[in-house]
């Protein structure tokens, strides 16, 4: 009878010194905060100068799109000023008889270059649906056409100013016009320095999205940056230990890759309770209820992925 007490209790104990014991403290992983580095304005990646794992400095170059169409725009604008520019020159200095007649040549010029231009933007437009031209073939025949506008408008403005004397209110306009031209102008600029993407802080390549010949825009990034050091711990606490672990609490944090006495501080605690994500890290974490925080490194942050061990200091 003995033997038969004994044999329940032997194996009982046998299986509780067979069972992994319950590691002390909190659980977690470290996580990235990664940057999506994006254009402001969609267009077709022309170089990428950068590679996954490159470390970067703040203001490298990181990527250039296609800025064909943003030259034209700008080469526009610019004729577009020029021509504001002239008439209030012309209105401020008054006309005389050949001037006026010079006006009238330079306005039937304007209008055989502007003719010539749109010949040429029809015949361009037409090699271009056969595909024996480049789109930037295109944009260069439409910029000149525009160009070519911009010259008859101008020099029709001008001829219609030296035939009447120029008033206050006439000069005050075109001053307004400059100003106005000269907005566009800025405008046209700076839509064409966006077409140059620079890296906003140092850190590394973690991940290249697209290549040279796709499209990237704002909801379309080409790289994946790990800023230097933004890097936090993710942190499981258990129910039971929250009111002894609020935001602020001092943790020693514990890895492979982990720096000797690293240590981190909780800087925030969701609301809402979960179970364990069940790849954390052993059986005895996983049907805990726990609730997720984060916490900011002091220095030197593991990389991103590593499983961690914490424990309140």
């Amino acid at each position: 009878m003995t033997r038969l007490i004994l044999a329940p209790a032997l194996a009982l104990l046998l299986l509780t010194a067979c069972s992994p014991p319950v590691e002390p403290g909190l659980h977690g992983y470290a996580e990235g905060d990664f940057i999506a580095l994006a254009p402001d304005m969609p267009g077709r990646v022309l170089e990428t100068d950068l590679r996954e794992g490159d470390p970067v400095t703040a203001g490298q170059l990181a990527f250039r799109l296609d800025d064909t169409d943003a030259r034209a725009a700008l080469a526009a604008a610019q004729a577009q000023l020029g021509a504001a520019t002239a008439q209030f020159d012309d209105a401020a200095a008054g006309a005389r008889t050949p001037e006026i007649g010079a006006a009238r040549d330079q306005l039937a010029q304007a209008n055989a270059a502007r003719t010539e231009a749109q010949d040429n933007l029809t015949r361009t437009r037409e090699l271009f649906q056969q595909g024996h031209v480049s789109q930037a073939r295109l944009d260069q025949a439409q910029a000149s056409a525009e160009v070519a506008s911009a010259r008859v408008s101008e020099m029709r403005q001008r001829l219609n100013l030296v035939q009447l004397p120029a008033r206050e209110n006439q000069l005050r306009a075109l001053q307004a016009a400059i100003a106005a031209a000269q907005s566009s102008v800025e405008r046209a600029e700076f839509a064409l320095s966006q077409r140059q993407v620079r890296v906003p802080s140092d850190g590394r390549v973690e991940r290249q999205i697209r290549y040279a010949g796709e499209q990237a825009g704002p909801s379309q990034p080409v790289y994946s940056l790990l800023p230097d050091g933004a890097v936090h711990a993710v942190v499981f606490i258990p129910e039971p230990e929250l009111a002894a672990t609020p935001a602020g609490t001092r943790l020693a944090v514990r890895c492979d890759a982990c720096a000797a006495g690293l240590m981190a501080t909780i800087t925030r605690i969701d609301d809402e309770a979960q179970f364990t994500a069940p790849f954390i890290y052993s059986d005895s974490e996983r049907a805990r209820l726990v609730y997720r925080a984060e916490a900011r490194f002091d220095a030197n942050p593991p990389p991103p992925g590593t499983p961690l061990r914490l424990e309140v200091r």
